[in-house]
């Protein structure tokens, strides 16, 4: 593609890749002939194609706009166990072939690894669905342009902003092959679509900052421009009441945003790095009760238009649906093929990532989390890198919303939130069903009891 391409829209630019993908194929199946020939027992391959626009809008005026074309390979070799891996930019035959021997260079001085090698044959994936992850829009670059104006002038309505960070759009489609000396060869097509925005707002105390965003597989499942940024008006205007709030043991209700992060640690922590390295807050806790009883987790891969839905992980192991907690108590880990083998287990189709986790909610919305806890923190941001995923420790800077009587009663900022990740899973005290949407880890809110509290 030249750069006449940055001129079409979306859905020509796909029209293109599938040319693209047609030749990565060939290219990949060169590469898995190439390892055997060069004496590999087994091999792997990944190759991506992504294309699309970005464009940033700030003060009613386009600033930048780029066209983004990447493509990546990535081949793994082994030979008697020994592993040879390479990343490589040049898609050609020339950049495989040089690639190939770069992989068995390397192996030849990597000592052989006795859990190496690739998953199971009769575990590769059999049956590819379609999951709906492929929707290359009409829109022009005009367009594009047209959507972000709207939604910063949408989130400038508000007297009290004074500055604008500017609104950006993007629009991507990828295609990924994964291939293997198994004979296992597949790909997926996906798109995905982003509108944000980000306001400053200023009160008594200074300056304000928040965002917002909107993220889908499908243009069409985006909120409108103008949603996007009424959203971050009222976030603002939300900000400008500001107080203090109380330092001590208290209960925190978590937004969508941040209760997502907590589910991450804790899924961090049962993947089969952390664990056969022992490097775990939840190291042999499978089969015990780690949340309260009433919480049900499950993946689920085939979620159609999922940002992690997928039939196949980057091992080719066919996904399935799976239990992870189940009345509170875990069920299963995150394993890859590898990780499997160190820990005496079976893969779980969990290379490359997790699959569309889903936390069960309960019939309850934000406010009544807010009126059951009483008094205490609405964490709406969060902060710092303050975790320890060997020991579970937490603490987090974060700002919010002080609660008293079951009520909101102003913005908070410069406090610290802590705890430890274990007794703060066992005390979850509600789930509400504002679940947000925009990532592979869907929930809603979260009510944690008992962590403390500490202002400046």
């Amino acid at each position: 593609m030249g750069l006449s391409s940055q001129n079409l829209n979306l859905a020509q630019l796909a029209e293109q890749q599938i040319l693209t993908k047609d030749k990565y194929t060939e290219l990949v199946k060169y590469g898995l002939q190439l390892a055997k020939e060069n004496g590999a027992d087994e091999a792997e391959l990944w190759c991506y194609n992504t294309v699309g626009n970005s464009i940033d809008i700030r003060n009613q005026q386009l600033e930048t706009l780029e066209f983004n074309q990447d493509s990546s390979l990535s081949l793994t070799l082994y030979f008697n166990q020994s592993k040879g891996s390479v990343s490589i930019n040049d898609v050609t035959k020339l950049g495989i072939e040089k690639g190939v021997k770069a992989a068995a260079d390397i192996a030849r001085f990597t000592q052989p690894d006795p859990f190496a090698g690739l998953a199971p044959e009769d575990r590769m994936a059999k049956e590819i669905k379609d999951l709906d992850l492929f929707h290359p829009s009409q829109m022009s670059i005009d367009d594009y342009i047209e959507q972000a104006v709207v939604a910063e002038a949408a989130a400038k309505k508000h007297p009290a902003i004074k500055q604008s960070e500017g609104a950006t759009i993007y629009g991507h489609c990828s295609v990924g092959i994964c291939a293997n000396s198994h004979g296992f060869i597949a790909s997926k097509n996906t798109s995905r679509y982003s509108l944000s925005t980000s306001m400053i707002a200023n009160n008594d105390h200074g300056m304000l900052k928040d965002s917002f965003y909107t993220v889908g597989r499908d243009y069409q499942d985006l909120l409108s421009a103008e949603a996007v940024g009424q959203e971050v008006s009222q976030r603002l205007a939300a900000r400008l009441t500001q107080g203090d709030a109380k330092s001590g043991k208290y209960p925190v209700v978590f937004s969508p945003e941040t209760a997502r992060t907590i589910w991450g640690h804790m899924l961090s922590a049962i993947k089969g790095g952390a664990l056969y390295q022992k490097s775990s807050f939840l190291l042999d806790k499978k089969g015990q009760q780690i949340l309260p009883s009433d919480i049900q987790i499950h993946e689920d891969p085939f979620l159609l238009k999922g940002f992690g839905s997928g039939c196949y992980d980057s091992e080719g192991v066919a996904t399935y649906k799976r239990d992870i907690v189940t009345n509170g108590v875990l069920q299963d880990y995150f394993l890859s093929s590898y990780s499997a083998k160190r820990l005496g287990m079976e893969s779980t189709a969990s290379a490359g990532g997790i699959h569309n986790i889903l936390v069960a909610t309960e019939e309850l919305t934000q406010q009544d989390l807010i009126q059951k806890i009483g008094t205490g923190l609405l964490v709406t941001e969060l902060m710092g890198q303050g975790v320890n995923m060997v020991t579970g420790n937490y603490s987090r800077g974060a700002s919010g919303f002080w609660i008293e009587n079951g009520e909101v009663q102003h913005f908070v900022q410069e406090i610290t939130i802590a705890g430890n990740l274990s007794d703060m899973l066992m005390n979850i005290v509600g789930l509400a069903n504002d679940v947000d949407e925009r990532s592979s880890i869907l929930t809603g809110s979260m009510a944690i009891d008992g962590l403390t509290i500490a202002t400046q």
